[in-house]
């Protein structure tokens, strides 16, 4: 009896892992996917392939249109609307994301760390017509770029550039993209472990070295804004070494990009535990 409940259990997890490859395969393309194109994605056979397509479809999690291309579905859409409403994120981000991006003129974001990858949670770009745009759900390497640097620094990496951004709590350099900058800076919970972390970025030719210092201003005033809404209720019973307090940096302290290192040295902060932190004080 026992053995025939886990060869189940093993049975539909495995079909759910090949459902969950099906959805991460479709939501790689902005312009969806074929059959043909899943099956060589995911290395699915064609008949496991259509048979977890028509049940995701039925579901909601795809639409497929006329000429047999797969999208992600309003149901995908839907479970993401609960998520942030679960999590407090439209009550207490956006909000200060908006003001950032209005007072900077620069495009403004929250992204929090998911294994090494960054994900944009809260994005409001820039109202200017020229800008550095990006969209909320995008996902990125944490290597590259000024965000995910100090994500990387706050989740306790090694390396003289980690330590640098620990101790001055921020990190303004060129950005992932040519010609664009970007000062970031993280935003920790009571314990100093890293929730997420906040960026303003744009072109280089009008977001120069001054408009970087004013924005970073602006952007450690957001970061203890939201640390400071968060509940105190997070703050463990036992004491654990807090990682530094973000500090503002001294003029012509703007620092050109380079190549992070790896490793893990202070406590591996998680910004998985995103959750618990960002409902609403009470």
């Amino acid at each position: 009896m026992h053995q025939h409940v886990n060869r189940l259990v093993t049975n539909t997890s495995s079909t759910v892992k090949k459902a969950l490859q099906v959805l991460e395969s479709v939501a790689t393309s902005a312009a969806g996917l074929t059959l043909s194109h899943i099956t060589r994605a995911t290395a699915l056979n064609k008949a496991t392939a259509v048979r977890l397509c028509a049940t995701l479809e039925s579901a909601g999690f795809l639409e497929r249109d006329a000429h047999m291309v797969y999208r992600l579905g309003r149901r995908i859409w839907q479970l993401g609307q609960v998520y942030r409403q679960q999590f407090g994120f439209e009550d207490i981000v956006r909000p200060s994301i908006a003001r950032l991006r209005d007072r900077t003129g620069e495009s403004a974001s929250f992204y929090v760390r998911e294994g090494t990858e960054r994900v944009c949670l809260i994005r409001e770009n820039s109202r200017q017509i020229i800008r550095h745009h990006v969209d909320e759900g995008t996902r990125l390497s944490l290597a590259h770029g000024v965000v995910g640097r100090v994500l990387l620094a706050f989740s306790g990496a090694r390396g003289a550039e980690f330590d640098d951004i620990r101790a001055q709590g921020s990190l303004c350099a060129t950005g992932r993209e040519p010609d664009t900058a970007s000062v970031a800076a993280p935003v920790l919970d009571a314990d100093g472990a890293p929730v997420g972390a906040i960026v303003v970025s744009g072109p280089r030719s009008r977001f120069d070295g001054k408009q970087q210092r004013a924005a970073l201003e602006l952007v450690l005033a957001t970061c203890r804004d939201i640390r400071a809404a968060l509940p105190s209720a997070t703050v463990p019973a036992s004491p654990r070494p807090a990682t530094p307090t973000p500090a503002t940096p001294k003029p012509g302290s703007v620092k050109s990009d380079q190549k992070p290192a790896a490793g893990s040295k202070l406590r591996a902060g998680t910004t998985r535990r995103v959750a618990g932190r960002l409902a609403p004080k009470r």
